[in-house]
């Protein structure tokens, strides 16, 4: 156990617009290592905070960036807990490539609040986070006090990339190119300057360029541009198979649906299919939000979730 001073022993990446708080970042519970996972892969994991547990997932390739706001302001009243997927930042590539899955990821947050003797959380999934929540959902449904469902679909992601499936082809042959010829296709992934590339790509299509800090979308972009190609194709070949819509209206624990009108990403028809097929669910609409609307606006996003604990959890 630790009680550390955010900054640069963090292990959490920090948002930019923490650094611009008027008043000094308080000492609240810090603890974070590695649990060991079913098939002996070193899972790392982090607590903040204590009270009722929360449960952060983010999405494909990314990492708790994409939760960074709301850990810090909720940290002040509850335990959140999040962990790096095998493959991700401080957790290694496992031995067994055919492991990087979302089943194997659920495994993993079970491992890690197994360790932490957590019985039941509320559950919060960005992007691909939502599926691996909903998979948690579904398998355990009694450690489920509910879901905030953010950013995220229901079935095969590239269906509804940027509106349709014409990007599924070019992700297919990313993925066949990285099985014959994987030496190549790092060489081409190491090259030099693709974080400003990818800055500038991810921030006209998956930030609000106008709401997000700019050094956020460059953090992320970095993010990317270090991220091993054999986990994000592993990783996506086996995303594309996930679909939760022939079982969502099983879930029948309190739901948040969270959808941003500018996302391009998980276009806001795919959340409110999801809204629509989840019987205890709530749905909002974040007017200009991206596909990050945890990070474009983090202050609104965070008092829509508090209103939905306060109302679970009292």
């Amino acid at each position: 156990m630790s009680n550390l001073e955010f900054g640069n022993g963090h292990p959490r990446p920090r948002g930019a617009r923490s650094a611009f708080l008027t008043e000094p970042t308080p000492l609240y519970p810090l603890q974070f290592g590695t649990v060991i996972g079913f098939d002996g892969t070193p899972i790392f994991y982090c607590t903040e905070g204590e009270g009722p547990p929360l449960v952060f997932c983010y999405g494909f390739a990314c990492s708790a960036l994409h939760w960074t706001y709301q850990i810090d302001y909720f940290r002040k009243n509850f335990k959140c807990i999040w962990l790096d997927y095998r493959g991700h930042r401080k957790t290694p590539i496992p031995e067994k490539i055919e492991t990087l899955t979302i089943e194997s990821i659920v495994k993993d947050v079970q491992s890690v609040l197994d360790f932490l003797d957590i019985k039941e959380a509320v559950f919060l999934g960005h992007s691909m986070g939502v599926s691996v929540v909903l998979e948690y959902a579904h398998q355990f449904p009694h450690q489920v006090l509910g879901l905030v469902l953010a950013n995220g679909t229901s079935k095969r992601p590239l269906e509804t990339l940027f509106g349709g499936n014409r990007f599924a082809p070019a992700f297919q042959f990313f993925i066949n190119m990285e099985k014959t010829m994987p030496a190549m296709i790092e060489e081409i992934w190491n090259v030099r300057g693709k974080a400003q590339v990818f800055s500038l790509l991810f921030g006209a299509v998956g930030f609000n360029r106008s709401m997000s800090h700019p050094d956020d979308i460059h953090a992320y972009a970095q993010q990317i541009a270090k991220f091993p190609p054999l986990v994000m194709t592993a990783m996506m070949e086996d995303y594309e198979k996930f679909d939760a819509t022939p079982w969502l209206h099983q879930i029948k624990m309190p739901t948040l649906v969270i959808s941003g009108d500018r996302d391009y990403i998980t276009p806001p028809e795919t959340q409110e299919l999801i809204h629509q097929l989840i019987p205890q669910s709530e749905f909002m609409t974040v007017r200009n939000g991206s596909h990050c609307s945890t990070i474009d606006f983090p202050e609104l996003i965070n008092l829509r979730i508090e209103k939905f604990l306060n109302s679970i959890l009292s």
